[in-house]
């Protein structure tokens, strides 16, 4: 385990990272519940930006013109997604466009709630490591899942064929390097109720090693 011996003051920042449905958001959401904490959100930070930033728009009109709008004028996600899955150097591209961004407004969050909570910070982001978020984190926990399981909730929740998730899993870092690189991992293949108990049993840790390294 490579937990940092942080002295920061107040809450721990924990970095939630997972492979794609492997149930990430739901572990976020949960430990925020139990470690009555706060929840940021890069996906959420990254539909905004899409969806409002105007130097984000005009930096993907410049590289992919009018085929990744919507019916509105503004950028459509599919389309983009259409887009950059199918071409390494497309996606490259767009992640140069769109994660120093992300990046920038998550920093600023978690400063943000530290000035005015003690409180635990999650945040919650697909692409923690691949990022450089994980910096930033005093702990780290990967969500993991069999690959069936994956595949049925990426069929049951978003309709993706199996072909298509497998397209998706290919654009990130593979999942053992991110196991390696956190802190803790948490297996998500069952119920709710196995989950939760898992959680508490990583809070636990975190607080006794919390208490052991800064007084």
């Amino acid at each position: 385990m490579n937990q940092r011996t942080t002295t920061s003051r107040g809450g721990p920042v924990i970095g939630i990272s997972g492979c794609i449905a492997s149930g990430k958001s739901t572990v976020a959401a949960m430990l925020v519940e139990v470690a009555d904490g706060v929840l940021i959100s890069a996906d959420d930070i990254a539909h905004a930006l899409l969806a409002r930033d105007a130097d984000v728009r005009r930096a993907i009109l410049d590289r992919w013109g009018d085929s990744c709008l919507d019916e509105n004028g503004g950028v459509s996600r599919a389309a983009l997604a259409e887009i950059v899955f199918n071409s390494p150097a497309n996606l490259a591209e767009l992640n140069r466009i769109i994660h120093p961004r992300i990046l920038e407004k998550i920093c600023g969050k978690v400063e943000a709630t530290r000035k005015k909570t003690s409180k635990w910070i999650v945040v919650d982001a697909a692409l923690l490591f691949e990022t450089g978020l994980d910096a930033i984190c005093d702990v780290t926990i990967f969500v993991d899942s069999d690959r069936d399981v994956r595949v049925q909730r990426a069929r049951e929740n978003r309709g993706w064929s199996a072909e298509e998730l497998a397209r998706r899993d290919a654009a990130q870092m593979p999942p053992e390097n991110k196991i390696n690189r956190s802190d803790y991992t948490l297996g998500n293949n069952g119920s709710l109720y196995e989950i939760k108990r898992q959680i508490e049993r990583i809070v636990q840790l975190i607080k006794r090693h919390r208490r052991e390294h800064n007084g």
